[in-house]
């Protein structure tokens, strides 16, 4: 059984990875091109929108997804009544969405925005549809099925947003993106997981879901209404133009975190619960995940930070030249953001969602006051941001140690080698670009450095994280 596990969770983390690497990889292209083509203003009026699509869909998911997972068997009928409330609760949504679009315009000061909006608030619906699916694939680890869905829609979405670009549509091509991603995505999701809902639904699940996930619903509209209440602000008090400086910038800074936390929170929820009656084994695989979840996403995020000056003049040009500041400052908050998701995993898997809801105030409160107290710039703003995430940090690691016995020492001790190696990297990095030479090749060898100075020490110390990601990557993993 032990052997059978760790396959299957090497396999799954792998699917997993592709599935947000190579979705964040195309959406990363799509969005380089699409820079190229279109001026900051343009993507502030999707961005300023964001705040409204995102919150619809939390509360139409309604923490059911997790809820679900969680439970060792599902019907088809409680699979139907899930299915029927959440895209009822989505249409419900919409035509509120609708009718107050010109209340939003006003306030973002963007007329455009009155339009723009009935047609990228139908994602709301479209994600609605692929609930269900998400939830049994996810049951059954078929995270392949769920990569190739992810990767084609925004393969599909990614072309018809640069042909549409290309005719003249401007920001209604971006807007055209996330409805086709969502839809394509939908359809593919359906057609994989092979289900039909022809039974007639037990509405009465409802209850037993709303009050597991109540925390959840809470916990996620607290931290969507933190992760977008500047974009509104900044538009409207900013500009649209300095809105799409701050809006892509997170975007490149919340690439890699999503890429990390992503695909490890994704595996680790269905196979942390697998293992909740054996809380020694758990916490092995907690502890392995958390110093993979390490590994990974300290030398990313202070090697961008050195070289995202050369990084972003070489891919973007001088017309974005003012996201390099915004997204040096949001790298610091991405240092912690993978293990805050983790240890929010931590929570559901053993029950404790009223402490996932706690953690996530905590966070999105400091998020929020920051923004009160230091409004009067967006640097301001970012720095509180980076502010609120590391003090939050430092509440999770007090919180993980009452649900498993994982020490603030050692969860500390599992991720400091790879702060001092990223640090040490880092400054290898940034030492390479001082040098005076042409941009193309100095970007190229910051980024030969920063590979060699982070992996050759890690394998000269023996780091088995390393052996284990190799491992796995070479199918040696067993």
């Amino acid at each position: 059984m032990e052997q059978d596990l760790k396959k299957q969770t090497a396999r799954s983390i792998l699917w997993n990875a592709l599935d947000k690497v190579g979705f964040q990889m195309v959406a990363l292209g799509v969005g380089l091109i699409t820079m190229r083509l279109l001026s900051p203003r343009e993507f502030g009026l999707i961005g300023a929108l964001a705040i409204f699509t995102a919150l619809s869909n939390i509360l139409v998911e309604s923490g059911f997804s997790s809820a679900m997972i969680r439970r060792k068997e599902n019907s088809d009928g409680e699979y139907v009544a899930v299915l029927s409330f959440n895209v009822a609760l989505s249409l419900l949504f919409y035509i509120l969405l609708f009718l107050f679009s010109p209340t939003i315009a006003d306030y973002c000061k963007m007329p455009e925005l009155e339009t723009l909006s009935h047609l990228l608030f139908l994602s709301v619906v479209f994600n609605s549809l692929g609930i269900v699916p998400i939830i049994q694939l996810t049951k059954s680890l078929s995270f392949k099925k769920m990569s190739i869905a992810s990767l084609m829609g925004a393969l599909v979405s990614g072309i018809v947003t640069i042909l549409l670009i290309l005719k003249g549509y401007s920001y209604w091509a971006l807007a055209w993106q996330i409805v086709l991603q969502s839809a394509v995505k939908t359809t593919l999701l359906w057609l994989f997981c092979g289900w039909l809902p022809n039974c007639t639904p037990r509405f009465e699940v409802l209850k037993e879901l709303f009050s597991f996930s109540f925390s959840l619903i809470g916990t996620n509209l607290l931290n969507t209404l933190a992760r977008y209440v500047y974009n509104p602000y900044i538009g409207r008090y900013f500009g649209e133009e300095r809105l799409g400086y701050y809006a892509e910038s997170y975007k490149f800074y919340i690439l890699p975190v999503n890429i990390i936390s992503g695909t490890f929170a994704g595996v680790a929820l269905p196979v942390l619960s697998k293992l909740n009656e054996e809380p020694s084994r758990q916490l092995t695989y907690l502890r392995k995940m958390m110093r993979v979840v390490a590994f990974a996403i300290f030398p990313v995020m202070m090697g961008a930070m050195a070289c995202f000056d050369n990084l972003e003049m070489v891919i973007l040009g001088a017309k974005w030249s003012e996201i390099v500041p915004y997204f040096r400052v949001l790298a610091v908050a991405g240092l912690v953001g993978p293990m805050h998701v983790m240890y929010l995993n931590l929570m559901v898997v053993k029950g404790f969602t009223k402490y996932n809801l706690l953690l996530e105030v905590v966070r999105n409160v400091l998020t929020i006051l920051f923004l009160v107290l230091f409004h009067d710039s967006v640097y301001m703003i970012l720095w509180g941001i980076v502010a609120a995430n590391l003090l939050s940090y430092a509440v999770d690691l007090f919180f993980v140690r009452r649900v498993v016995a994982y020490s603030i020492f050692n969860q500390l001790k599992d991720i400091f080698p790879y702060i001092i190696l990223s640090l040490f990297m880092g400054g290898c990095v940034y030492l390479v670009g001082t040098l005076s030479l042409e941009i193309h090749l100095k970007l190229l060898l910051q980024l030969v450095v920063g590979g060699v100075t982070y992996l050759l020490p890690a394998k000269i110390l023996g780091s088995t994280v390393l052996e284990d990601v190799l491992n796995a990557f070479l199918k040696k993993g067993n």
